[in-house]
């Protein structure tokens, strides 16, 4: 892929050396470019235009097979809901939102509901991923000085920090049509934080989450995804705990850690038989999740 500069064709040759039919495609450059300190707003928005327009490119190769998710200017939350829905009219299925407190306000704070307004509206998902190495507060870079420390901790807590937002901040209590998806950071702290999310709202119920018609663990199966990496020991536990309507797999595809070309034996490795059928994991719940069944459907015939 590397020699011809990882177009399209390469990829999709790299997908059918992994037995992967289709796929949603994620930035890479695109986490940490729109959020470099040097750049303005106007210079953000114009870095998620320029990105956007790009991956629709890319996917029209084989629009059958590549979906991709787009970038927004998300320190400035009006600029970001209208790139979103420039992100649907280019036939994008989402936008990345960083779990990491990015702008000046977080997730759940109202001036972000213009954002969720317009993906509510448009279909598309909120992407919400992390990636170490974007020059913002990110959670274990204040007091680790390893890499090793440091990716193991932002990945999933930095994942928490946004469930909590969203879940117990109000966000999917206000946008009831707003579907979110957690992404790469494991599943197995899902079924414990939905629990302690849970446990806070019952004991605050009366006050600081009267607003709340719903546990945090009820928007979660309303509304919510997590994905499963190739390694991925827990992800039958979590499926047991979350259903595999809830679930969707994801390659890891190309990261140097990637387990290129055998990440799907990986992954059905360490399930290890616990799952019966692992279709809705693989391809039903991706596919549903992202509205991607029919655009997909030759994908497989």
């Amino acid at each position: 892929q590397l020699e011809h500069g990882f177009d399209a064709p390469s990829y999709l040759r790299a997908m059918d050396a992994q037995r992967i039919d289709a796929a949603v495609l994620f930035p890479s450059m695109g986490l940490f470019v729109p959020y470099l300190p040097e750049l303005d707003d106007d210079e953000s928005a114009s870095a998620c235009r320029a990105y956007n327009e790009w991956a629709a490119d890319y996917c029209s190769t084989a629009p059958d097979r590549l979906a991709a998710v787009g970038v927004i200017p998300q320190r400035a939350p009006a600029r970001a809901a209208t790139e979103a829905r420039h992100a649907a009219e280019l036939g994008l299925v989402g936008v990345i939102a960083r779990p990491n407190h990015v702008a000046d306000v977080y997730l759940d704070d109202a001036s972000f509901d213009p954002l969720y307004d317009a993906l509510e509206e448009t279909g598309l998902v909120l992407a919400v991923h992390e990636a170490l190495g974007v020059r913002a507060p990110t959670i274990g870079r204040d007091r680790f000085e390893t890499f090793a420390a440091r990716h193991a901790c932002s990945h999933p807590l930095e994942q928490m920090t946004a469930a909590t937002a969203l879940l117990l901040g109000g966000v999917c209590e206000r946008h009831t049509a707003l579907r979110v998806a957690f992404l790469e950071s494991g599943t197995g702290w899902l079924p414990y934080w939905l629990a302690r999310l849970d446990e806070h709202h019952e004991w605050l119920g009366a006050t600081e989450t009267a607003a709340l018609s719903l546990r945090p663990s009820e928007y979660f199966e309303r509304q919510c995804v997590i994905s499963s990496d190739p390694e991925d020991e827990l992800a039958a536990f979590t499926i047991g705990r979350v259903g595999a309507d809830h679930v969707v797999w994801a390659s890891d595809f190309p990261h140097p850690d990637a387990a290129f070309p055998d990440a799907l034996d990986e992954f059905l490795a360490h399930l290890d038989g616990a799952l019966t059928d692992v279709r809705p994991v693989l391809w039903d719940t991706p596919a549903r999740f992202y509205r991607l069944t029919d655009r997909f459907a030759a994908a497989t015939t």
